[in-house]
């Protein structure tokens, strides 16, 4: 048995989804939906999938067991909607929806009609951080008390003066959906649970329609570990991604300088004054050797569950439920901006 999968979305749905869904094993790209263009066509060509402009007619015609998606936020419900009321498995984009109330219908549809439901929650899967949580649980620097992060970059649109959904709050843009989805999820997945958020959210001149570029917020955990959370989309110096974990014994530090958001990070443990960087098996990366896009590899892994989740009916994470909780923290930061 084979998965049919169908692809929405001429983006990251293009040059991330489909070379990711194409190299499993046990899975099959029957089409991809998305605009035309000489790119499009040259990824249709390379990978043997049919292109459609309409991604209900890809439907129809396909017949697809499951459909990854990769469009603009705001349409991302009316698409997963009509799929899971069709018994069609469904790989989702984060956020899950524009608001909470969507991701929750989404979640119980999802649960009603059994069906297998994924959210591109990726961080979690780099090598380094599954290190860091293994770390993490053996409490090798004890209870942690704090963990401080800071995510910094110059954005493409912001840089380029783009005029697009990324800037556009309306259609699911701005630092909140593009880079605090990622960031509530994994807190919640390196720490646990958060009770309470104290926000600031503001927003760049560079932003051209106004949507939030730089988030600071002061978070409580239910294990009484704190946290500071700094993120700039706006950033005009090097990009910078850190994760500071401090406990009774040491520090923990996740940090990436490089201008990628997967590749290069470093692990380093601290304990006793004395740095020790921690090394990790790494994944084959094919992205120099192939023009891939960075992310494609990692993106694999968490494709490769959502297909063994439609295979063998092996639930996995983070799944829409994952979702749902990262919406509900989104308005938790946004009721709480000072």
């Amino acid at each position: 048995m084979s998965t049919a999968i169908a692809i929405i979305g001429s983006g990251f749905g293009m040059y991330c989804l489909l070379p990711a869904f194409s190299n499993i094993e046990n899975c099959k790209v029957v089409g991809i939906c998305g605009k035309a263009s000489s790119r499009m066509n040259s990824f249709c060509e390379k990978f043997q999938v049919n292109h459609y402009t309409d991604w209900k007619e890809m439907i129809q015609k396909e017949k697809p067991d499951a459909v990854a998606i990769a469009v603009i936020p705001k349409y991302q419900f009316e698409i997963a909607k009509f799929a899971i009321q069709n018994g069609i498995a469904v790989f989702a984009e984060k956020p899950l929806s524009t608001d909470f109330q969507n991701s929750l219908e989404l979640n119980n549809l999802a649960k009603k009609f059994d069906v297998p439901n994924m959210i591109d929650f990726e961080f979690p899967e780099i090598p380094e951080w599954v290190e860091a949580k293994c770390l993490l649980n053996d409490r090798v620097i004890g209870k942690i008390s704090s963990i401080d992060v800071n995510w910094n970059f110059l954005s493409y649109d912001l840089s380029n003066n783009i005029k697009s959904w990324k800037t556009d709050i309306e259609q699911g843009g701005g630092a909140i959906s593009l880079v605090l989805s990622h960031t509530l999820h994994y807190l919640e997945f390196f720490i646990g649970e958060i009770t309470s958020v104290k926000s600031k959210i503001s927003s760049s001149p560079k932003s051209v329609n106004g949507a939030d570029t730089t988030i600071k917020m002061s978070i409580l955990f239910k294990n009484d570990c704190k946290g500071n959370i700094d993120l700039d989309i706006s950033h005009l110096d090097s990009q910078n991604h850190s994760i500071k974990f401090t406990g009774d014994n040491g520090t923990i530090i996740l940090k990436n300088n490089s201008t990628s958001f997967v590749d290069n990070f470093q692990l380093i443990l601290n304990k006793n004054n004395e740095d020790k960087e921690i090394t990790t098996k790494k994944y084959l990366n094919k992205s120099n050797l192939m023009n891939e896009d960075d992310r494609v590899k990692i993106v694999k892994l968490l494709a490769k569950k959502f297909v063994d989740w439609c295979e063998l009916g092996e639930p996995s994470r983070p799944n829409f439920s994952d979702g749902v909780r990262v919406q509900h923290l989104i308005e938790m930061v946004k009721n709480s901006n000072q």
